[in-house]
């Protein structure tokens, strides 16, 4: 099969890495993959690193623009594309005209990523989704939104949750004394993490608030993550002073080493106030970690509460403490949600199983043509 890949997007966050990385896993099954990419961004450099075929384009694809259609429609007339991932839905409406001007037996598919309660029945978007060949979503509760929000027939969308190597986690299990070492932290505390950039909506505060009233002291906050928001994180910061816990807070502000890191922690906390999905869950889950959650957005269809996770509601910084209390006063409880999770993830989330899903689903979509 021929795959397109179109990536023309300015941003480069999970969206785009996972879309590009799809592109280099149908390659690796014998398929022909083409990403197609805005000249000068970070999804180009990575096609580039990953040595995919790439195309690179010039223009503003914010807004639609009709110029490009030529030059898209040739790249797949050129190609012979049979299958175009689309990962956003500002670029259907050029992938679909793009596919009607070159006439291809070509299938649109919209590979969403992001959760949208936005209603789009007006009569642009009942064009785009009358017209759409198939769409994969990650989780049960979005699929159950685009239908609500769209005229996406129902038979046309399919879940395909993301998958993880899993084994890249597993391998650093035994190393925690030397994996504390190597990113200097406390070897005998009881350390709980967050990994997630730092912004208003992962919900660090709330987590920073548990963690300030927590009866032990021989505990440690670890926050992982990018800084999105500086006013954000100076909040944080501000907070951490005011409390008396500067030495028992550290802030990693990014790592490729997640594995080593995951395996440093005692306990993996995600406070988001919504999650799409929230595949950092699935890297600790793999690390045996047990895992505390919001439960909100796609969080529930990984986590089954009280047997591989627990779940907690969004900004409820109290049930949050008393759940780590929990988990810290517990350790055969701790390791029986640790145990549970790396075995869900070997089951449900393991990468190249939901890999050769996605894509079975694309020809699958392909064949209905």
């Amino acid at each position: 099969m021929n795959y397109c890949f179109l990536v023309t997007l300015d941003g480069f966050g999970g969206l785009e890495l996972q879309t590009i990385q799809r592109a280099f896993d149908t390659q690796k099954l014998g398929n022909n993959a083409l990403a197609i990419v805005k000249k000068g961004t970070k999804a180009e450099l990575f096609a580039k690193e990953l040595g995919l075929e790439y195309k690179s384009l010039t223009s503003n694809f914010y807004k639609f623009n009709p110029l490009v259609l030529p030059k898209i429609s040739k790249l797949f007339t050129n190609f012979q594309a049979q299958i175009c991932i689309v990962p956003k839905t500002n670029l259907l409406l050029l992938a679909l005209l793009s596919k009607k001007l070159s006439k291809q037996k070509l299938a649109v598919i919209f590979f969403q990523q992001m959760q949208s309660g936005i209603i789009k029945k007006d009569l642009y978007h009942n064009w785009i989704y009358k017209n759409l060949d198939g769409a994969i979503v990650l989780t049960q509760k979005m699929k159950e939104m685009l239908l609500e929000t769209t005229i996406i027939d129902k038979e046309k969308v399919f879940v395909v949750p993301y998958g993880i190597k899993w084994t890249e986690f597993v391998n650093y299990k035994q190393s925690k004394k030397e994996n504390r070492q190597h990113f200097n932290l406390p070897e005998n505390a009881f350390i709980i993490g967050c990994v997630g950039r730092i912004d208003p909506k992962k919900g660090q505060e709330t987590l920073l608030d548990s963690f300030i009233r927590l009866s032990s002291t021989d505990t440690f906050l670890v926050f992982a993550g990018s800084i999105e928001s500086y006013s954000y994180y100076k909040s944080l910061i501000k907070k951490v002073k005011s409390s008396n816990v500067e030495n028992r807070v550290k802030f990693i502000t990014f790592t490729k080493e997640v594995p080593k890191l995951m395996n440093a922690f005692d306990v993996f906390v995600l406070p988001s106030s919504s999650e799409t999905f929230g595949l950092v869950i699935l890297e600790a889950m793999a690390s045996e970690l047990p895992v505390i959650a919001t439960n909100s957005g796609g969080v529930p269809e990984i986590i089954e509460n009280g047997k591989d996770g627990l779940l907690f509601e969004p900004d409820d910084s109290e049930n949050l403490r008393f759940l780590l209390e929990k988990i810290k006063a517990d350790s055969s409880f701790a390791n029986f949600l640790g145990k549970n999770a790396l075995e869900k993830v070997k089951n449900k989330f393991d990468y190249q199983k939901n890999v050769n899903m996605f894509f079975e689903v694309c020809e699958k979509i392909y064949n209905r043509l």
